[in-house]
């Protein structure tokens, strides 16, 4: 991947990159919707993210060119004046972060030349913007030598975005791309930001992705739709129990306190989400005790919930989510990934077909639509290479 930056980015900029970093694309196994509410979420690096090359540059300005193979953008930030419009989203993103690092006494004042590429095998569309603004932060911070800590970075790059306003921002991505830990999954909780590595079992399990184009009946509107409604919900408990968020309600707490929530469709979204939380901690549970069977089938409950409560998963992708147990999967869930949507499955390594043929053809047959089916591999988060 270095030589394919060096030749894009010397295409770009007429000089060659002095320096090269990697941010991982992330996933989530299990959690949706939780750390919105502050609670329990699992996830993972991939091996796979967003590539970068950078120059130094005499002036005030950051060129950034980005290839993201199916697409390709560029844009220029002046630093002297960085209230100028940009049609880009991602230069909107780096103003965001700029102005937030500038808000917490940190100085961009290094004029940069930064190529961007992503790995071939990302299909496109993945929401990759936690990736990039995780990438972007990591090169201010050894370019203008403030080296940001961790936590701060996490903290940052989210806040960034969440002013921005533009997208569903959950701190989980920007956690896990900056945290993650190859071969090791990253059990996070959102309300205290306390976080533990779990290994993951390479060598007798694997996970399988499939990707598929977000159908549009699923959007981002729906989502927020959603998040709204569990606010309103957690309104209606409040005046019986104060709480910050739903994550300090124990299933038992939640069960009694249920019956004030009127309104039916909010109740099923917060079950949902109090449900979600407690099968992220029974799920790491059974990663510690080397239970993948039992793994798998939290993957499925949780499946069986982001159907018929959160309502986000349709015969679309149930047909593929049965594929995969047609083909001797332990687990399989659906997982909202930017605007795309990402079906993760968890396999024993000896009943893996050796062959992905019976996916596709199954698949196709029904839909003409083709899938993007690929091994996983869990990696380190973001790095200088």
């Amino acid at each position: 991947m270095k030589e394919t930056l060096k030749t894009y980015h010397k295409k770009a900029f007429s000089s060659h990159p002095t320096s090269f970093f990697f941010s991982p694309a992330t996933i989530r196994l299990l959690g949706e919707g939780a750390d919105v509410f502050k609670g329990n979420v699992l996830t993972g690096c991939l091996n796979k993210g967003l590539y970068a090359g950078i120059s130094a540059r005499e002036d005030l300005v950051i060129s950034v060119q980005i290839n993201f193979y199916v697409s390709e953008t560029s844009f220029e930030i002046d630093l002297s004046n960085i209230e100028r419009p940009q049609e880009s989203l991602y230069a909107r993103l780096i103003i965001a972060l700029i102005k937030k690092l500038q808000y917490e006494g940190y100085k961009v004042a290094k004029g940069l030349n930064v190529s961007i590429i992503s790995s071939k095998s990302l299909p496109k569309n993945l929401g990759l913007h936690a990736t990039f603004e995780v990438l972007i932060a990591k090169i201010f911070s050894q370019q203008n030598a403030f080296n940001l800590k961790k936590d701060k970075m996490v903290k940052y790059t989210y806040l960034a975005e969440k002013a921005n306003g533009e997208l569903n921002t959950y701190i989980g991505g920007h956690h896990t791309a900056v945290y993650g830990k190859a071969n090791h999954l990253l059990s996070l909780d959102t309300r205290t930001m306390s976080y533990e590595h779990i290994p993951f079992d390479k060598d007798n399990y694997c996970l399988l992705s499939v990707f598929i184009s977000r159908p549009k009946f699923i959007l981002n509107a729906d989502i927020t739709e959603r998040i709204q409604a569990i606010k309103k919900a957690t309104q209606a408990i409040r005046p019986v129990r104060t709480i910050d968020a739903l994550s300090e309600l124990s299933i038992q707490d939640f069960m009694k306190l249920k019956k004030y929530i009127k309104n039916s469709q909010q109740l099923k979204y917060v079950e949902h989400v109090m449900f979600e939380m407690d099968r992220v901690k029974q799920g790491v549970d059974y990663l510690k005790n080397h239970d993948y069977v039992m793994f798998g089938d939290i993957m499925e409950q949780s499946q069986n919930s982001l159907r018929q409560l959160y309502e986000i998963s349709n015969q679309y992708h149930n047909d593929i989510i049965r594929i995969m147990y047609d083909n001797e999967a332990l687990g399989s869930r659906l997982s909202n990934i930017g605007y795309d949507q990402i079906v993760i499955s968890v396999f024993e390594k000896e009943n893996m077909p050796t062959t992905l043929d019976a996916f596709q053809d199954d698949f196709y047959n029904q839909y003409k639509k083709t899938l993007e089916i690929q091994k996983l591999k869990l990696s380190d988060g973001v790095s200088t290479l």
